[in-house]
């Protein structure tokens, strides 16, 4: 029982480093590395766990991607 309990344990303490690595990286306060590194997830997991929770892992803001949009005509 103690090691069911324990394993219990260790998810839950994961889940919650998760959900505080999503809400500050969708904040804006951890960068994606920030947060991947706090979540002890690799980057691609935590990716993973952005998309599974409607969190967008790029974002432009309009300025950028019309700056960017001309850029890529451009070419």
């Amino acid at each position: 029982m103690q090691l069911t309990l324990n394993k219990d344990m260790q998810e839950l303490k994961q889940t919650i480093k998760t959900s505080i690595a999503l809400m500050l990286f969708k904040n804006g306060k951890f960068s994606i590395e920030q947060a991947s590194h706090f979540a002890n997830l690799s980057l691609y997991d935590f990716m993973d766990e952005c998309k599974k929770n409607k969190i967008p892992v790029i974002s432009y803001d309009e300025g950028e991607l019309e700056s960017e949009m001309k850029l890529m005509s451009g070419l």
